[in-house]
């Protein structure tokens, strides 16, 4: 016999279809603006540190607090403040990878010679944190699953390992993105 969290399942499994959708339709709409509004980097002689890396982290930073208001809301059983939160923390998630999108996008060629673009620590660059906006897509796509899961009332004062496991995997990634910044800042001293 099927419980109650599994019939909602099933609705909650077309829902986070459709609600991916649209995330990932706002995502790519407001990265386009984005460029379209900046444009992107000239080309220099050196690495550049894109602004736009900066204004990530802090979306980083913020949906982290996020995250952890939400895992202690849900403990104490206060529901609505406990969403609240999710969707806040949500909105970031989007907003960091829509302007990291921008910022692969924009970033500078490193230098004015393709010579030294592709054999110098540019690429490299480029590609940590193309593979890192990746898994923060990932990120994402677990956050949404938790947040429609919350307003399915699937998380109680005994049960939130959903939103543990998303906070968990969010300030993971929040600490690979530091790396990520060092490594870019020693690129762009050297």
């Amino acid at each position: 016999m099927a419980n109650r969290w599994d019939l909602i399942r099933v609705s909650l499994a077309r829902r986070f279809f459709l609600a991916t959708l649209l995330q990932a339709a706002v995502v790519l709409l407001f990265a386009v603006l984005l460029g379209t509004l900046f444009g992107r980097q000239s080309p220099a002689e050196k690495l550049r540190l894109p602004w736009s890396f900066l204004v990530t982290s802090a979306f980083l930073a913020i949906g982290s607090v996020y995250l952890e208001k939400a895992r202690g809301l849900v403990k104490r059983e206060r529901q609505a403040e406990f969403r609240q939160a999710l969707l806040r923390a949500f909105g970031f998630a989007m907003a960091f990878v829509s302007v990291q999108g921008y910022g692969l996008w924009a970033i500078d060629k490193g230098s004015m010679d393709p010579q030294v673009s592709q054999l110098g620590v540019h690429g490299f660059v480029v590609m940590l944190t193309a593979i890192h906006a990746m898994h923060f897509l990932v990120a994402q796509s677990v956050l949404l699953w938790v947040t429609l899961s919350a307003f399915a009332d699937r998380y109680d004062h005994e049960y939130f390992w959903g939103v543990t496991f998303a906070a968990c995997l969010w300030h993971g990634l929040g600490v690979v993105w530091c790396g990520i910044l060092v490594v870019f800042t020693m690129a762009f001293i050297a």
